[in-house]
This record gives structure tokens, C-alpha cells and sequence, in this order.
């Protein structure tokens, strides 16, 4: 008997307070929402979800490649570095690059910076840059994405029908091994 009395009481106060409250606060303040429209997204994250040894030599070959510098970019190159879809050329990645640079057909050193700042994807064991390596038909980007891509080149140079994504692109294995950066098929 006694705990159904402190139930009514709980109830009653409840529903006093309750009435006192709505009343305090229904004066006449008036709410103002300000809606603000933003037209670019900036972050300023890091590339998260990857293991400590592939975040590693990523930020190496940033470095290396906001410098330009080819010879270090070479030295982050794991045996077996694939830099190009023909034989390998005289002098190495480094020679390649400088020389793709020199006849202005390519700036490898800032394209891989470029690249490594976009998302990237695992594919078959690797982690690769950009996401739109895995993207098999230009149709399937958002605006959003064909944006991301812009600093690349445009869309229609970088993917190929009924091929999908061709442009620069790069891996690095899990164990942190840089395995390619090539362009192209």
C-alpha cells in the first residue's frame, strides 16, 4: 500500500513539474535557425585504416615525391618494382620518370604526391591509389568523384571502355613494400 502511495506521489509531481516547466518556457523568445550552405569539403585527415607499415612508406613517397626527389622515390621501389609496362629501362625508375618528365609527357613525382593524397582501395592483397582503380566504367563515378579525379586529368583520358581506370597508379603491399607505379596498360 505504501509503495503504490509513493507512485501516485512520483506521478503527481511528475506531471506538476511537467506543467510548470512547459509554462516557464513558453514565453516569447522565438527560435532562430541559420542554415549555412558549404560548396567545397576540406579535411585534413589522414589516411586512416592502414597498417602502420603501408602508412609508412605512403608518407615516404609523399615526401620524396613533393620534393621531386626521383633517386629516393627509386630507393622506396621493393624488388620486383613494376614502373612500366615494357623492358626495364636503362638507369631504373629514376631515369624513366626524369625522363618522361623531360619530354613533357608525364610529371610522375608530382602525379604519385597527387595521388597519395586521394583514397585509396584494397585490391588483391594491396593497397592501391587512387580508389578508381577498382572502378570499372567512368558511369559509376559521382560528381563528387570525377572531381576527387580532376587534378589527374580528366575522366575521359583517364579511363578506357569497357576497360575502366588507365590513369597513374600506385600499391603498396601490406608489409609496407612500394610494388608499382605505372600508368597506362
Amino acid at each position: 500500500m505504501r509503495a503504490i502511495a509513493l507512485a501516485a506521489l512520483a506521478l503527481v509531481g511528475g506531471i506538476a513539474g511537467g506543467a510548470i516547466g512547459y509554462a516557464v518556457g513558453s514565453g516569447s523568445e522565438e527560435t532562430v535557425t541559420v542554415t549555412t550552405t558549404v560548396e567545397d569539403t576540406l579535411t585534413e585527415a589522414t589516411a586512416s585504416g592502414l597498417p602502420a607499415a603501408v602508412e609508412e612508406t605512403r608518407i615516404a613517397l609523399l615526401e620524396a615525391a613533393q620534393a621531386g626527389d626521383y633517386e629516393a622515390l627509386a630507393e622506396l621501389a621493393a624488388p620486383g618494382f613494376r614502373y612500366t609496362f615494357g623492358s626495364p629501362v636503362e638507369g631504373g625508375p629514376a631515369a624513366y620518370w626524369r625522363e618522361l618528365e623531360r619530354t613533357g609527357d608525364a610529371q610522375p613525382a608530382s602525379t604519385l604526391a597527387a595521388i597519395l593524397e586521394l583514397p585509396y582501395v584494397l585490391s588483391r592483397g594491396s593497397y592501391d591509389w587512387p580508389w578508381a582503380y577498382t572502378v570499372a566504367d567512368v558511369a559509376d563515378l559521382s560528381s563528387h568523384e570525377r572531381a576527387r579525379l580532376a587534378p589527374l586529368g580528366g575522366v575521359d583520358e583517364l579511363f578506357v571502355q569497357d576497360i575502366g581506370y588507365l590513369g597513374w597508379r600506385t600499391g603498396i603491399a601490406p608489409d609496407g613494400s612500394w610494388t608499382f607505379f605505372v600508368a597506362g596498360d
